[in-house]
């Protein structure tokens, strides 16, 4: 049962690092953010900004590939179990699916963050 565990670690880890990127597309797009009532300009800081948004797309990219590696290790665990339990390495129901699909996106990811050729906005839209 050591899939499950990594399962959870796993979507737990892609969930969070979705999350960074989502904080970093509203800093990026928003020009003002109110916190508690009061206006905070983001503009008065360019390099502070600049700073925060680095930070987040390199804690974003990090974290998901920390759950990608979880969700590698998740599937081929839980596929080596299949096989002792059911026989056959891979049935297609929608729970080995969707982690199938989940996998898929998150290497496309991965593999495009690797290319340095697109833009953190886009990269970060395809997390959504």
């Amino acid at each position: 049962m050591m899939h499950v565990s990594m399962m959870v670690l796993s979507y737990a880890a892609l969930l969070c690092g979705s999350l960074l990127s989502l904080a970093l597309l509203v800093i990026t797009f928003l020009k003002n953010i109110e916190i508690f009532g009061k206006i905070n300009h983001l503009l008065i800081g360019n390099f502070h900004r600049y700073q925060l948004i680095h930070q987040l797309d390199y804690w974003s990219y990090r974290v998901i590939s920390l759950g990608f590696i979880f969700l590698t290790i998740g599937i081929l665990s839980g596929a080596v179990w299949a096989n002792e339990a059911w026989g056959t390495y891979w049935n297609w129901d929608p729970k080995e699916t969707w982690a199938f699909i989940t996998w898929t996106i998150f290497a496309i990811y991965y593999i495009l963050e690797q290319k340095k050729n697109c833009k953190v906005q886009l990269l970060q839209l395809w997390l959504l």
